[in-house]
């Protein structure tokens, strides 16, 4: 008993991980959400498939071997004890029950027997060898089938998880006959020993199938790899559907499947949303999840090797890959998942250098219950990887999103799943473009541009330091033109005494503003851009404009990309299943809810009369709720003795 308890201990916690660790996911979602060390520790102890995994298998094999072994040994003699009367009870063992009583008066066996059935008891009336007569009556007998359908349930419902458990696939993987592939892509690139065939007894599988695509086969994952598992059938997704709630969470989402069957040819079309599955050759297909299924994107790109503000138009599609060519270098453009909408819960304080969510607030948020969810619009996600396949990922919105007073245009990067988006902000202008602070770019890399301005600019200083501010004005715009604050801060800490550096920096920056505000002004003029007149917001703009210029000189890309328009393709993620454990767990848990009924509320109770000697032994006992009974026995006592008095008037 104590080796099954603890066992059953051991498998609660295992269930409740994988309840609450998302289980089958794949390894890079586990490595992004654990980091490179938990992730590999979690995956040696299996609690990505819980329940598939080695040690609750065994758990589960010794905990069906240890419950069979208590039914072995208990069973027979219950079944005996529930059949049993019990009615070679002698007289010295009715005397020495906690209820035993001798009765006043007389009343017959068969009257006895007759008054017990009327009160629910079975009965049975012997006559002994000494002349004495026992009526033996029991009552609730029942309950011992209640250990009986618990303990038999363990069993089953184990028998059912071990089923599903994929034994005979781990056995497969060890004996080296299935052999999981961690390089393949497509399923036709799998190999013979990686294809489960359409007999296999159990799996539980995933596929994403983008509309107007099909597929038959699903994948499974399997330790550090993928196994194909045939299907008797294909599906075609026709169509996707998905609505939202207004704070733009999805609300409920569909597909419109047709499904082919391969051994007859028929074709026929399904509906199927969450909690509303389809069960087809023994095969359960649950809607589990959706995403991108390859969109057409079209993006704004400037080659940021050249200052040129006209950017290139490219078109691409989620979910593939592009080379680049830009020059002699060359990269691999990877799109990954297009995203329409990006909901988020903004109600959060602002944390501005990491949280992207602090930094973005829009009048389509909604609150509710104490939370500011937003939809932030749509997003793409991508990396750009060079020859030697170091790869950078970045993240675009297409919307210019808003921080504080201000609208940024927002990418983020990083070189690490696990680490967080570190976020470029290029300030949006007047008429919520990106063109102006492009146009500003281009006129601080012009050499003529920028002395040009600064002549402007010192025009009204006096004459007899007109030449030497110039010069300093100068200088400090064209620092700031090749590397932004970080080489204005290199200028200073390299050129300027160490206990001048904090007061020269403040003139460098006081000097840096003035002519920026006229470089300003000279891109508008000469890009003829709309005018801006001076203002608070023009101030701003310019603020953020050189914040956002110097994190471009930093920006780890050849090239940059913003989303301007896209035509969404969805896919829909479906689950597969075959579990014909299923149908023993359901059995096992109507055995273990009947075994709780029995044990708990059925009560088993004997009684015995002993006619002996012209007396009337009357005796009653009980498994459990003594309680119950000290109540019961004075009843019965005052009316057997009733009945007595009442027969014999007379």
């Amino acid at each position: 008993m104590r080796f099954a308890v603890a066992l059953l201990s051991l498998l609660g916690v295992a269930s409740i991980i994988g309840t609450v660790l998302q289980q089958n996911q794949p390894q890079v979602d586990y490595l992004v959400k654990f980091g490179p060390f938990w992730s590999q520790i979690f995956g040696f102890l299996g609690l990505y498939d819980v329940y598939a995994s080695a040690w609750f298998v065994v758990i589960m094999m010794f905990l069906v071997i240890s419950t069979g072994l208590c039914l072995i040994r208990n069973v027979p003699p219950f079944l005996r004890e529930i059949r049993s009367f019990r009615e070679n009870a002698k007289e010295k063992s009715l005397a020495a029950m906690r209820h035993s009583i001798v009765l006043d008066g007389q009343v017959t066996p068969e009257v006895a027997q007759r008054y017990l059935e009327v009160q629910g008891y079975g009965c049975k009336t012997v006559t002994r060898e000494d002349g004495s007569v026992l009526v033996a009556a029991k009552k609730g007998a029942m309950n011992k089938w209640g250990y009986i359908f618990a303990h038999a349930a363990l069993i089953v419902i184990c028998l059912g998880g071990l089923i599903d458990s994929n034994i005979l696939l781990k056995i497969g993987m060890l004996t080296g006959q299935v052999v999981p592939d961690n390089t393949a892509v497509y399923a036709k690139d799998f190999k013979p020993e990686s294809v489960l065939g359409e007999s296999n007894l159990s799996f539980r599988g995933n596929v994403n199938i983008a509309e107007g695509q099909s597929a038959d086969v699903v994948f499974l994952n399997a330790d550090n790899g993928m196994l194909v598992q045939d299907l008797p059938f294909s599906v075609k997704l026709k169509k996707f559907h998905i609505d939202f709630y207004d704070t733009g969470m999805p609300r409920d989402f569909a597909s419109d499947l047709e499904v082919t069957d391969k051994a007859t040819g028929k074709v026929s079309e399904h509906t199927i949303r969450v909690n509303h599955p389809l069960t087809l050759h023994g095969i359960t297909v649950y809607q589990a999840s959706f995403a991108d299924g390859g969109s057409d994107l079209t993006f704004k790109a400037w080659n940021l090797a050249d200052a040129d503000r006209t950017p290139v138009k490219l078109k691409a599609t989620s979910m593939r890959e592009f080379p680049l060519d830009l020059g002699k270098a060359s990269y691999k453009l990877e799109f990954d998942q297009f995203t329409s909408m990006n909901v988020e819960d903004m109600s959060e304080p602002s944390e501005k250098e990491q949280n992207l969510k602090s930094a973005i607030n829009d009048v389509r948020s909604v609150r509710q219950e104490g939370k500011k969810y937003t939809n932030i619009g749509p997003s793409i996600v991508y990396r750009i990887r060079d020859k030697a396949g170091q790869a950078v990922e970045y993240k675009n919105y297409m919307l210019p999103l808003k921080q504080d007073e201000d609208y940024f245009f927002i990418t983020g990067t990083r070189s690490g799943l696990a680490q967080q988006y570190r976020w470029l902000r290029i300030p949006m202008d007047k008429n919520g473009k990106i063109d102006t602070f492009m146009a500003l770019r281009q006129y601080l890399k012009d050499d003529a541009a920028r002395r040009k301005t600064v002549a402007n600019a010192v025009k009204g200083a006096p004459a007899e330091i007109r030449e030497q501010f110039m010069a300093a004005a100068e200088n400090t715009l064209s620092i700031f033109a090749k590397g932004g604050y970080l080489a204005l801060d290199e200028f200073v800490t390299t050129n300027i005494p160490k206990d001048q550096q904090e007061k020269m920096q403040g003139y460098f920056y006081e000097m840096l503003y003035g002519v920026m505000n006229a470089a300003l002004e000279d891109t508008i003029s000469t890009y003829n851009l709309p005018a801006w007149p001076q203002d608070e917001k023009r101030n701003r703009f310019l603020l953020h404009a050189m914040d956002a210029y110097t994190g471009l000189t930093e920006y780890p890309a050849p090239m940059l990309l913003q989303l301007e328009s896209f035509a969404e393709v969805r896919s829909s993620g479906l689950q597969m299943t075959r579990s014909p454990g299923a149908f023993l767990v359901y059995l096992g848990s109507v055995l273990l809810v009947l075994g709780t009924v029995f044990m708990f509320y059925i009560r088993e109770k004997r009684a015995w009369l002993l006619f002996s000697d012209g007396r009337i032994r009357f005796a009653m006992s009980s498994s459990r709720n003594e309680r119950d009974l000290q109540k019961e026995f004075p009843q019965h006592t005052r009316q057997l003795q009733q009945l007595a008095k009442d027969l014999n008037h007379e």
